[in-house]
């Protein structure tokens, strides 16, 4: 679906790639496959040329998408709470889809801004993220009745037979500093979570199918893990518990977890053994800059060069990034074919198109 956007145009420089890459997605789009854009760390600022964004809505306007995801990041920082938010209400209103699904980045509250001295002042917190950014998906995708600005939600496709499910991996308490009081005991920036409320939604909720003919495929911002991440970042806390609730949905088992770590303390109870086996085909991440596809568990994570565009620091891989030329973005259309039982993204702007098998 289309909405009215304060958009503008393709730059001429991108048109002639992006035309032929629609057509290459377009021959490998059929009945049984799904497709949607994949993004991630745009870091959008006050000086951002939106090339990107005005690509992206191109490629929308030209192919048929199930839905736009973007991995987090949506933000860089900026030097104060206003411009953040403006910024933010621009960013939104750029687009000409409404099924523009994101997540949380570290990036995106604008507490890195005088961290551990007075950030307060400088933070957009959930609520304001929400009002401007997920509220206009009420009507399409399912919150967390019980906690709505926990920023975490799924989208069904029913002809598909497919779940989406994105995560929050800065679901953090924002708690003034007792040491500081004008600054966060936690900032997004720097710390990242789930929480004790979203893992439980995950394992009774979102991963609580219609029938075991259903296919979950998950987003988030943080990588997942460490091992054999290029750019990993800390992990978040309770990860581990979120990687064991998805290996007991793939495999049909059951999980128990308790812990009381301070302000993150969790405690989980599933039991999939009743559904069997569950299917995942594949868990998208950002935050990294390195593009990866990894194996674990039977699952593929797969992450994709940010979408700013400066060359990633994390990857001595990294594509280099010009501005002006179609190095400057990186956006990607994920062809899921499984019958085929492959990936195939591809690539406009940075980096080469890819095929994965999907087990």
């Amino acid at each position: 679906m289309k909405t009215t956007a304060l958009r503008g145009e393709i730059p001429s420089y991108l048109k002639s790639m992006a035309d032929s890459q629609i057509l290459k997605a377009k021959s490998l789009q059929n009945e049984n496959t799904l497709s949607f854009l994949f993004l991630t760390d745009p870091h959008i600022s006050d000086t951002s040329s939106f090339a990107d964004i005005n690509t992206l809505n191109y490629i929308n306007d030209n192919l048929e998408l199930e839905f736009t995801a973007c991995c987090g990041d949506n933000f860089d920082n900026v030097a104060s709470k206003q411009l953040h938010l403006d910024i933010s209400a621009k960013f939104m209103k750029s687009l000409s889809t409404e099924k523009f699904f994101t997540v949380k980045g570290n990036h995106d509250d604008n507490s890195i801004q005088s961290e551990e001295i007075d950030n307060i002042r400088y933070t957009m917190l959930p609520q304001e993220q929400y009002d401007i950014m997920f509220r206009r998906l009420e009507e399409t995708v399912c919150f967390d009745d019980s906690n709505k600005y926990g920023l975490y939600y799924y989208y069904d496709m029913p002809e598909n037979k497919i779940r989406t499910i994105f995560l929050n991996s800065i679901d953090i308490p924002y708690i003034p500093n007792k040491l500081a009081p004008n600054a966060w005991k936690y900032s997004g920036q720097s710390t990242y979570a789930y929480s004790n409320t979203q893992l439980n939604w995950l394992a009774h909720i979102a991963l609580n199918l219609p029938s075991n003919e259903w296919k979950v495929i998950l987003f988030t911002h943080i990588n997942p893990f460490k091992e054999g991440m290029i750019g990993a970042d800390n992990l978040a806390h309770n990860s581990s518990v979120l990687l064991k609730i998805i290996n007991a949905f793939k495999r049909g088992t059951s999980y128990t977890s308790t812990s009381l770590t301070e302000d993150f303390a969790q405690h989980i109870s599933i039991d999939f053994s009743f559904k069997g086996e569950g299917q995942v085909v594949a868990f998208f991440y950002g935050h990294t800059h390195s593009e990866q596809v990894l194996s674990r568990e039977g699952i593929k994570y797969i992450s994709t060069w940010n979408d700013c565009p400066r060359k990633s620091a994390s990857n001595p891989n990294a594509p280099m990034r010009i501005t002006g030329t179609i190095s400057e973005i990186c956006l990607n259309v994920v062809t899921i074919d499984l019958e085929q039982n492959k990936i195939f993204i591809t690539k406009f702007g940075a980096g080469d198109d890819l095929i994965i098998d999907i087990t």
